[in-house]
């Protein structure tokens, strides 16, 4: 068999792009290689640190189709980025649909090759970049959550249930509309936040300290996935 990257079905069946569906390919190919060198949050899930550019060269892709195509997998709720900071390469943890039946490793030696090296994936490791040095420099980084749902108009902010029940004891009878207003600004200004939940935190506690909705200022670096 010539390198190959897995391609689950129910990826082929959805309604996504072609160059979405061939990125969570690329992405999920990363992923086990991820898994067997130990590249693990501090909460236990599996990351990929991945950049654009790379993404773009392996899949002979230009970097704007990249990042569209990042953009509709984070909404269709198919992966999490994470900012690790000024000019490093986010985290992606990759998301499978509760409603998917994921099927246990194959027997024997088949297993996915990466897509730019020919030899098997057993033992194979990662390769070693600036990036990964700077993420081990800088480890601790806020929790991930793994089981985040859909909230907005638009159901582009993504939330846990825990999250949801600390906004609404925080500040009771507001968190609903913040919750709206991030969605709205989000899809209309195309923009993506790291963390949903400490967005709408923040901008409550603007609110509460005295700061009128028109004054707003929205960071375009803060918190905002590249």
């Amino acid at each position: 068999m010539p390198p190959f990257i897995p391609l689950p079905r129910f990826i082929l069946a959805g309604e996504y792009s072609i160059n979405a569906k061939l990125l969570y390919g690329l992405l999920l190919n990363r992923t086990m290689l991820s898994q067997k060198s130990g590249w693990v949050s501090e909460d236990g899930n599996v990351y990929v640190i991945y950049t654009i550019k790379q993404m773009a060269d392996d899949l002979d892709r230009s970097e704007r189709t990249v990042k569209t195509a990042l953009r509709e997998l984070e909404n269709a709720g198919l992966i999490t980025r994470v900012r690790q900071g000024w000019n490093q390469a986010n985290r992606i943890f990759l998301q499978i649909p509760d409603r998917v039946q994921v099927s246990s490793r194959p027997e024997g030696n088949i297993c996915p090759m990466d897509v730019q090296n020919s030899s098997p994936c057993m033992g194979q490791k990662l390769p070693t970049s600036n990036t990964d040095a700077e993420y081990k420099e800088h480890s601790k980084t806020e929790r991930v959550e793994s089981t985040r749902r859909r909230y907005g108009e638009f159901q582009n902010v993504f939330l846990s249930g825990e999250e949801c029940s600390r906004l609404e004891m925080a500040y009771p009878g507001k968190a609903a509309e913040y919750i709206e207003r991030l969605s709205r600004y989000m899809a209309s200004n195309d923009r993506h936040y790291a963390n949903h939940y400490a967005t709408i935190k923040k901008w409550l506690d603007e609110d509460s300290k005295g700061m009128s909705a028109k004054n707003y200022t929205y960071d375009d670096n803060e918190g905002e996935c590249l």
